[in-house]
């Protein structure tokens, strides 16, 4: 039987746990040709919400089709062009002859679209053309959906949108364009909150005011409760609420470690979850984190690593005037510290400050304090 939990990939069918309220929102908006920003942490489970909400509809539309695109390992304009491209090539979902045809009818310059089998056996297109007609190609391939919306539904979805900054001209260029695209859906994906904060809250920024915001919030631990007891219950396995309770304050219901730290304790359960079996899993799931953390707690300052440690002691609430905090950083040098942890996506912070990564917190107070 296999595990009804899954991590490190998109969540589909089963596995994936409620959302029902974003589903709907988002199905609406996308139907409506409505531009939307989802920003969450990274291992949030936005990128698995998204693909659910474009296959359900894709099920229930017969004219609705969906591009996606990874923009995270995306390092120039050459390499967009082509990703992109190829993206919107294989949505067409049609034979290859008819797909070739399409994709020339679509483009003005009729650049050389060549077609290839990857490493994985996938076919993958792409463009040959000269850096004096890039600019001209790029605008073809952006006003793609467009053309391509005059036939189907169209929704445009853009994974780690944020790193488009580091594109020259591709923020403004790719906002000229899509602002005329009304019929067509644009659904962007961000993970680093002060670049995307940047990028749409701007006034100097093209993006500013562009999008509805949708908030993606924490799944709740009721919902957690009944997915979890579900998923053990049947696949023949018992799971209490005591230990799925100590498994949401690790996790604190983050989607990625709630599921990691469920697949471990499901694989070592033969019959029912014990204390013991939870500590193993645990234990699993700490070591194969392990490097990961000591990654980010290695890349840090001396300062932020004191900031992050007074962050520990005081839980996040008062910390420039808590008695605790006191002789180990000065004031303007914390707030320093802290401003660039911000900026660092390590801490966030509501009504006080906070990991993002709520394992990054557990493993600190486990580790380092």
């Amino acid at each position: 039987m296999s595990n009804p939990f899954s991590f490190g990939g998109v969540v589909k069918e089963k596995k994936f746990c409620n959302r029902t309220g974003e589903l709907k929102e988002l199905k609406q908006d996308i139907l409506n040709n409505q531009n939307v920003l989802i920003y969450a942490p990274r291992r949030f489970g936005k990128t698995s919400l998204v693909l659910k909400t474009v296959d359900e509809l894709k099920e229930e539309y017969k004219d609705f089709r969906f591009v996606y695109i990874d923009l995270m390992t995306i390092t120039d304009k050459r390499e967009f062009i082509n990703k992109y491209f190829n993206a919107i090539a294989k949505s067409l979902e049609t034979p290859f002859d008819k797909t070739i045809e399409a994709l020339k009818s679509f483009l003005r310059l009729k650049p050389i679209i060549k077609a290839s089998i990857s490493d994985t056996g996938n076919m993958v297109f792409s463009l040959d053309f000269s850096r004096n007609e890039s600019d001209n190609v790029l605008d073809d391939i952006l006003n793609m959906p467009m053309k391509y919306g005059e036939k189907y539904k169209v929704c445009i979805v853009f994974d780690e949108f944020q790193e488009i900054e580091n594109i020259e001209g591709l923020e403004n260029k790719l906002r000229s364009v899509i602002q005329n695209h009304s019929n067509v859906s644009y659904i962007f994906l961000g993970s680093k909150k002060s670049i995307i904060n940047a990028m749409f809250s701007d006034t100097k920024r093209p993006f500013y005011k562009s999008v509805k915001h949708l908030t993606l919030s924490p799944i709740s631990y009721e919902d957690w409760k009944r997915c979890i007891t579900k998923a053990f219950k049947e696949t023949s396995k018992m799971i209490n609420e005591d230990i799925i309770e100590d498994i949401l304050k690790i996790t604190k219901g983050f989607p990625y470690y709630t599921q990691q730290l469920c697949y471990e304790i499901w694989e070592l359960t033969e019959k029912e979850v014990d204390e013991n079996i939870f500590n193993m899993a645990l234990n699993r799931l700490l070591k194969q984190e392990r490097e990961y953390f000591i990654a980010i707690w290695d890349n840090l300052t001396q300062n932020q690593k004191k900031a992050l440690k007074i962050v520990l002691t005081t839980n996040g609430d008062n910390i420039y005037g808590d008695e605790r905090a006191i002789g180990i950083l000065k004031p303007s040098s914390l707030q320093t510290a802290i401003k660039k942890l911000i900026e660092k996506d390590i801490l966030d912070k509501k009504d006080r400050y906070y990991f993002q990564d709520p394992l990054f917190e557990y493993w600190l107070r486990k580790e380092i304090v």
